[in-house]
């Protein structure tokens, strides 16, 4: 796979936070501060690939823990080289 396959395949945030949330999670999405699968997506305008835990309140998205967490560069732009 080359730099136009990887941007062709994953053309915005949305299909990025899909991707890693499939690779992560597999379809069932837990919290990773008290590991419950009693999560649903948070219901904000503007916020994308953000989950609220119904067990202990958490917000949290698919990076926490991970090299991405924390990162406020959009994934594509991560992927992107320098000019």
């Amino acid at each position: 796979m080359n730099i136009l396959d990887v941007i062709e395949r994953f053309p915005n945030q949305e299909v990025c936070i899909a991707y890693l949330e499939k690779a992560r999670w597999d379809n069932t999405p837990m919290c990773p501060h008290c590991e419950s699968e009693h999560v649903g997506r948070k219901n904000e305008s503007g916020v994308i690939g953000r989950w609220n835990c119904h067990d202990c309140h958490a917000s949290f998205r698919v990076t926490h823990g991970t090299i991405f967490h924390d990162t406020k560069v959009p994934f594509r732009n991560g992927l992107l080289p320098y000019r």
